[in-house]
């Protein structure tokens, strides 16, 4: 039986459990359902890895979007992250098809590791698909860090731009719908990058950087390549397809 309730209160528990890792699970919840003190929660530990923000901005960004994944510690209950996401319709656009924009991401750092954030968010976009299987869903991820553009590339069989073949000409169509839309001139389509001014909001020093083990990681590679400039604050313009 699949759930299909679009105020999910789903909890996803992770398998560090299981090794003594501090772990977390994931709690779906409408943005208008937070509360002040989860709201402040998240903006401590957003403020604690990026830098050239505000509050206000924080706030703004956030009740843009239509859920939330809060990711609690799984015996203290506490938020240590959350990813927000907004469902859009891409009929405008000239398409039959349902987009997902992620949104802020951040994670505790004792808690990298985990799973719990890539199972919740398949599950959410699996109900998404299962609600009208014969029409494509989108989603439409920026990465200003290559961990979040690894959980795209590791584990979605459609997804682009990737280090083994170019995007098809249908994909870079409906990215540049709707980045052009969203971004208007800070997305480069010919770059496939998003672009802001020096103040944009980015991570801060040595909280993603790639050392030289890890950029014998091809995809990693890739990442920095086709987004040279992550440490600034620019976003890699990325879409991946939900499949049946």
């Amino acid at each position: 039986m699949v759930e299909t309730s679009t105020d999910l209160n789903s909890r996803v528990a992770d398998s560090a459990t299981r090794t003594g890792r501090r772990s977390v699970f994931a709690e779906f919840k409408t943005v208008t359902r937070l509360s002040s003190v989860e709201i402040e929660r998240m903006y401590a530990i957003f403020s604690k890895y990026y830098i050239n923000h505000n509050r206000e901005q924080f706030t703004s960004d956030l009740f843009e979007k239509d859920q939330v994944i809060l990711l609690r510690d799984s015996e203290q209950k506490t938020i240590q992250g959350f990813s927000t996401l907004l469902k859009v319709d891409l009929k405008p656009f000239g398409y039959q098809a349902t987009g997902i924009y992620s949104g802020d991401t951040v994670l505790e750092k004792e808690y990298w590791g985990n799973k719990a954030l890539g199972i919740a968010f398949l599950k959410y976009l699996w109900i998404e698909k299962v609600k009208k299987p014969t029409q494509p869903v989108y989603w439409f991820l920026i990465s200003k860090g290559y961990k979040t553009y690894l959980l795209m590339a590791n584990n979605f069989k459609t997804h682009f731009p990737r280090i083994e073949k170019s995007t098809p000409t249908h994909y870079k169509n409906v990215m540049d719908s709707f980045y052009g839309h969203r971004f208007s001139k800070s997305y480069k389509a010919e770059l496939g990058t998003i672009q802001f001014d020096h103040t944009a909001c980015s991570l801060k020093e040595k909280v993603a950087e790639i050392s030289e083990d890890l950029f014998q990681n091809k995809k990693i590679q890739f990442f920095a390549k086709m987004n040279p400039h992550w440490d600034r604050g620019d976003e890699l313009a990325c879409i991946a397809e939900m499949t049946l």
